[in-house]
């Protein structure tokens, strides 16, 4: 079982690399001159999913580390698809 020190350091990185994720769908946004996504599309279920993990990290339903590996591994899915699928290299 890991020690709450341990779950809070996970929830502090997965905050950084949500925020991280989130530049990338803002400057994404700004290329497109996008003013908001549509939740109902792909990419907009994307922006909602890495949202809700930055803004609920530290809210009890992460509190284990199997949630906080649920989270990361969503994070790493949304980072490549956008990657992958919508920012230009």
């Amino acid at each position: 079982m890991a020690s709450l020190y341990e779950i809070n350091l996970q929830r502090d990185i997965l905050r950084e690399k949500s925020i991280e994720i989130l530049a990338d769908f803002f400057r994404y946004m700004e290329t497109q001159k996008i003013e908001e996504f549509d939740i109902k599309t792909p990419i907009g279920q994307l922006y909602q999913t890495v949202g809700d993990i930055y803004c609920n990290i530290f809210k009890p339903e992460y509190e284990n580390m199997e949630k906080l590996n649920e989270a990361n591994g969503k994070l790493d899915l949304a980072r490549e698809i956008l990657k992958n699928s919508y920012l230009e290299e």
